[in-house]
């Protein structure tokens, strides 16, 4: 398929990295509290996180609109961006969606959980490095997490790493009449219906 682009545009989601010099997680979490931004801590360093586009929030919504369709309520439990997930012992991260089968675990510190099944991460400009990099390692990491959804929003392409027999496999998806298996949850998403609402452009 082509290059698109998005017709409808609104302010990017932009990461700015704080100064250069480690950041305890003591400063992060004091830092988080003074704050009315969404930060993301990865190995000493934390990442400011401000609004998305209009589609970035559109795609969010159509997936979770999706596992809610499919996931029972008395299974599993969707929580959005404003949850964040731990990985012990040095990242705090804040996917765009995640999946919790059963309860929620929390941290031992602040009000992150600690045992997702799937997490989703909405692509920006500016973000996709470290969706594709650092964070693919750490969620990785998660012993329950099962599969990590990545999805492009300029773009008509979604990109799903799942865990198979202890190890991971990665499988892309780039066409509208395909759809995204999540197997171990019993769901699946057509990417028709995660690009609902969405123009683009050739």
């Amino acid at each position: 398929m082509s290059t698109e682009m998005l017709l409808e545009k609104a302010p990017t989601q932009e990461v700015m990295p704080a100064a250069s010099d480690f950041v305890t997680l003591e400063d992060y979490f004091a830092i988080a509290a003074e704050r009315e931004e969404r930060i993301e801590y990865i190995d000493g360093e934390i990442f400011f996180m401000d609004g998305v586009t209009f589609a970035h929030g559109r795609i969010q919504i159509n997936v979770i609109r999706i596992l809610l369709g499919q996931l029972a309520a008395d299974e599993y439990v969707i929580q959005s961006s404003s949850v964040s997930v731990h990985i012990d012992p040095s990242a705090y991260l804040l996917p765009d969606l995640s999946v919790i089968r059963g309860r929620e675990q929390p941290a031992r510190r602040g009000t992150a959980l600690v045992n997702p099944a799937l997490v989703v991460e909405v692509l920006s400009k500016s973000t996709a490095y470290r969706d594709h990099g650092v964070k693919l390692q750490r969620y990785r990491e998660i012993p329950s997490l099962e599969h990590y959804l990545i999805i492009e929003q300029q773009r008509v392409y979604v990109e799903l790493h799942s865990r198979v027999d202890g190890a991971w496999a990665q499988r892309a998806f780039s066409a509208l009449e395909e759809t995204v298996p999540l197997d171990s949850l019993g769901a699946s998403l057509s990417l028709a219906q995660i690009y609902r609402g969405i123009d683009f452009v050739s």
